[in-house]
């Protein structure tokens, strides 16, 4: 793996190429008290679903509704407790924030992956009704910052399972792979730029990966961007930035195809504030 991860590192001498090839296609704003905190989004293949997880430890099932390819709803179905390791709900353990849900990945056969951000730890699970099943933790886990850990996860098209972590250590964001007999490898490190934190990644198709970034400018605006990187090195876009303010604390990504191309629907997490609604957010690829 020496050549592999040398060709990661490269990539940080340089600032990413910047492009403007995404089209916002849609953005809606869900009203409600029920779901709040929403973190992770994973995305049906044909776009018509998802399921989300929010940081009091809940799964969020849904559907979208759209009026010529332009999102125009969502609808609630399900919300339902994660069941932790030991059987028991998530969301009745707040003691050290073992229900702090901040990423999800989900694979073809419905098995989904989930990674907290306190008590850094990744767990799988079989279907969305099982309980958890535990995966040892790497070491760097609690090398991180609190609030600062574990915030993304994505499969890439070979099944590989990643996560990452919001801040980077002094090396960059390292690339968290499950390796081996389900044991974590950094396979490298991705460049920090810009005090832009990593809060959503999820891969197309043909590998590039598709990293949601955002940063808060002097405790006032979100500010948010999407990045696309080759976890070979062999590229590092920014694809869009927005401007400050322009969208909440957008935080989940989940890439999808449609007959026109790649899109891209990102969700916000309000925080749990009653006052700041739940945020969906489309573009569409044009290049």
């Amino acid at each position: 793996m020496l050549g592999r991860v040398v060709a990661l590192i490269l990539p940080m001498l340089a600032s990413p190429a910047v492009a403007g090839e995404l089209e916002l296609v849609g953005t809606f704003d869900l009203e409600t008290e029920t779901v709040i905190g929403v973190s992770g989004l994973e995305v049906s293949a044909d776009g018509a679903s998802f399921v989300a997880v929010g940081d009091r430890g809940w799964w969020i099932e849904g559907r979208f509704d759209r009026r010529g390819g332009i999102l125009n709803g969502v609808e609630i179905e399900n919300v339902s407790a994660i069941i932790g390791q030991d059987g028991f709900p998530v969301p009745a353990r707040r003691v050290g924030d073992w229900s702090d849900a901040e990423g999800l990945a989900v694979a073809p056969d419905g098995t989904a992956w989930v990674s907290f951000e306190r008590w850094a730890h990744v767990w799988r699970f079989d279907d969305l009704g099982a309980a958890a099943k535990w995966i040892k933790d790497h070491p760097t886990f609690y090398d991180h910052s609190d609030n600062w850990q574990l915030e993304a996860a994505a499969i890439a098209p070979d099944g590989t399972v990643y996560v990452f972590s919001e801040k980077p250590l002094p090396e960059g964001f390292p690339i968290y792979r499950l390796g081996a007999d389900d044991l974590w490898v950094i396979d490298g490190y991705l460049p920090e730029q810009d005090v832009f934190a990593i809060v959503g990644a999820d891969f197309a198709d043909d590998g590039s990966l598709y990293l949601l970034e955002r940063k808060l400018v002097v405790g006032l605006w979100w500010q948010n961007r999407i990045r696309r990187v080759r976890l070979d090195g062999s590229e590092d876009t920014v694809l869009w930035t927005g401007e400050r303010g322009e969208f909440g604390n957008l935080e989940g990504i989940s890439v999808w195809q449609d007959e026109r191309g790649l899109r891209l629907t990102l969700v916000s997490d309000n925080n749990g504030s009653k006052d700041e609604p739940t945020q969906f957010v489309e573009f569409r690829l044009t290049e």
